[in-house]
């Protein structure tokens, strides 16, 4: 191969091949450009996620630091490169305001034209009672009334939502009226909050781009005072000057309250002009009512009466209905430990995300988000417009959902109730006897289920914990008497061939009364017998043509966990020895009520129903 010659380059013509007048970055596409800065930081987190910046200021114990001087250089080197960086920072990050003294809506007034061309994301707290303290945490996500109290326990009527220790000093009583001197916290009155906050939408209209802001608004007012619903209009007029925004969460009071939440809704819906504002509707002659019973039904069963899951739950310690609520893992790890993970998106939807803008959850508050799924329970509306519309919000709530009965508490608590002052089921009861009167199922059947409802019940779980082996019931308890003759009384009520009855008194490893180390013989056949006490009854509920389509069974094995036998259950083999005893007293359960009927039980490759999702919790949370 002949070399070829390689024509000589002078310093000179290289020199005259350069342009000195522009900087070398600014020869870069655009696109090659803004993949530079995104790599400084404090653009984005090193996971992806952006930064929440407090537009006040960030301290540096608690706070990511300040941007470092090689992005303060960008912004000062050149006209086009600050307009870059200037439209990516706040294009890529979230933007939050606290409003705590006169003036503190200043730094909205201070941001340029051009950098409110650019936001992308700017929640605004005028006022929080909860969920919505500054946090050292960026994105934290969760809800003060879930981590602080039981949410059927929660007192709605308080002013006071957050009760967390951690939090004290952190949240301000909620805005009182328009017309006090005073919120009652020493801080600026409702009508300063209010104006300022009204001169910076103002401003944020002239400059913010149309469909690109997402703006989070937080305003919690006392819902107890008469011209609540005023000072809420007030706090959501000045995003009605605001062009469309990409999405808009708007949170009116840190505890519910129908008309601040509906004002929330109607105000997002507009804000994104996913709606108008309502006229009044035409008059119809065609009413809910007056449609056949079948489309009725059908449009009730996608309403709240159908739990996301269809499962309710009714418990001694709880005797309201309830449902489960399992934390999602998936924002977290990765993944959810829950087989039906796709009922995860109707519960704590504040923690269903990262970073998040705190809690406007329309179950615990009175907010309205597009991010909100949650369900709610339908409370008494359906059950109280007319008797026929009760009947069939009856018929589909009773006959849509699984109803497990807990015996003792829903949490599943090894430990043996005690008797408390005040609970009727308590209380006189020689210590060593099973503890209450009746059974909890007995009291959901007699008291609770309405008994024209009874008939709509298809499936009923009815779980013992593990109590202590003196804590069973025996034949001759008031308790095993009255469960006797519930039983005689449900004949004649229920729809035999529609019901399931689902009989569970499981443990698992560790969770169990510490009496079970030390199991004798003779205290585990009392467990056993105490076992067919319970399920004596239901056999004349399972027998004749009319009888139960279905009994299951799942009962813990007593003797599992005395030294010995934990001992070989740890050893190879150990668990199938574990597994075929559960058997053993599963296949002797299910034929001891379902007698000749046992084998349709599985016929024709039919399974145990599919897990409740409380005994996932119970297995992988305890």
């Amino acid at each position: 191969m002949e070399a070829c010659d390689i024509p000589a380059v002078t310093a000179a013509a290289a020199a005259d091949s350069i342009e000195p007048k522009t900087p070398g970055l600014l020869r870069l596409p655009p696109h090659v450009r803004s993949h530079i800065y995104r790599y400084l930081q404090p653009l984005v987190r090193w996971d992806g996620h952006p930064f929440t910046f407090d537009l006040h200021g960030r301290k540096a114990q608690d706070r990511p630091p300040e941007p470092p001087s090689d992005f303060r250089g960008l912004l000062l080197c050149c006209r086009t490169i600050y307009a870059e960086a200037v439209a990516l920072l706040y294009s890529a990050n979230r933007f939050v305001i606290y409003y705590t003294s006169p003036g503190s809506l200043e730094p909205l007034h201070a941001l340029t034209p051009r950098s409110l061309a650019s936001l992308a994301h700017l929640k605004v707290v005028l006022n929080q009672s909860s969920c919505h303290a500054p946090s050292k945490f960026d994105g934290f996500r969760y809800c003060c009334s879930v981590d602080s109290v039981d949410i059927d326990e929660y007192d709605h009527s308080s002013t006071t939502c957050c009760k967390n220790t951690y939090h004290a000093g952190t949240h301000r009583r909620p805005l009182t009226s328009c017309i006090s001197d005073d919120d009652g916290d020493g801080g600026p009155t409702a009508q300063v909050v209010l104006s300022e906050w009204h001169a910076a939408a103002t401003y944020l209209a002239s400059h913010i781009s149309t469909g690109q802001l997402e703006l989070s608004l937080v305003c919690d007012i006392n819902h107890q005072q008469n011209d609540s619903l005023d000072v809420g209009k007030r706090v959501v007029a000045p995003l009605q000057l605001l062009p469309r925004l990409k999405n808009c969460l708007v949170r009116l009071c840190a505890t519910p309250d129908p008309q601040l939440r509906q004002l929330a809704q109607d105000t997002v819906l507009q804000a994104r002009r996913t709606a108008t504002p309502k006229s009044k509707p035409p008059l119809a002659r065609t009413t809910f009512v007056t449609l056949p019973r079948e489309l009725r039904l059908r449009i009730l069963e996608h309403t709240d009466l159908i739990t996301p899951r269809k499962e309710v739950t009714w418990s001694r310690t709880l005797p309201v209905y309830s449902v489960q609520e399992p934390p999602c893992r998936e924002a977290d790890f990765g993944h959810c430990l829950f087989p039906d993970h796709h009922g995860c998106q109707f519960f704590r939807c504040s923690e269903r995300m990262y970073p998040s803008d705190g809690c406007f959850c329309r179950r615990l508050h009175a907010a309205f988000s597009s991010t909100c799924r949650c369900w709610a329970p339908p409370g008494h509306v359906l059950f109280s417009i007319c008797r026929t519309l009760c009947r069939d919000a009856q018929l589909v709530f009773f006959s849509g959902n699984r109803f497990i009965v807990h015996d003792c508490n829903p949490g599943f608590s090894s430990l043996a109730p005690r008797c408390q002052p005040g609970q009727l089921d308590y209380c006189d009861i020689p210590t060593g006897n099973y503890p209450y009167h009746r059974f909890a199922v007995s009291r959901f059947l007699r008291e609770v289920v309405p008994t024209h409802c009874l008939t709509y019940l298809r499936f009923l779980e009815i779980v013992f914990p593990p109590y202590p082996h003196h804590f069973w019931p025996r034949p001759g308890d008031p308790a095993s008497q009255h469960w006797c003759a519930t039983v005689d009384w449900l004949r004649d009520k229920i729809n035999g061939p529609g019901l399931t009855v689902w009989l569970i008194t499981e443990d698992e490893e560790g969770i169990f009364p510490t009496d079970r180390k030390t199991m004798t013989e003779t205290q585990g056949q009392a467990i056993v017998r105490a076992y067919i006490n319970i399920m004596g009854p239901l056999k004349q509920l399972a027998a004749g043509d009319g009888g139960l389509a279905r009994f299951y069974v799942q009962l813990a094995y007593p003797w599992t966990w005395t030294q010995a036998n934990e001992v070989r259950v740890r050893e190879d083999g150990g668990r199938e020895w574990y597994d075929s005893k559960k058997e053993e007293l599963k296949d002797f359960g299910e034929s001891y009520v379902m007698g000749a009927r046992y084998t349709s039980l599985y016929a024709d490759d039919k399974r145990t129903p599919e897990k409740s999702i409380w005994q996932h919790m119970y297995t992988s949370y305890n």
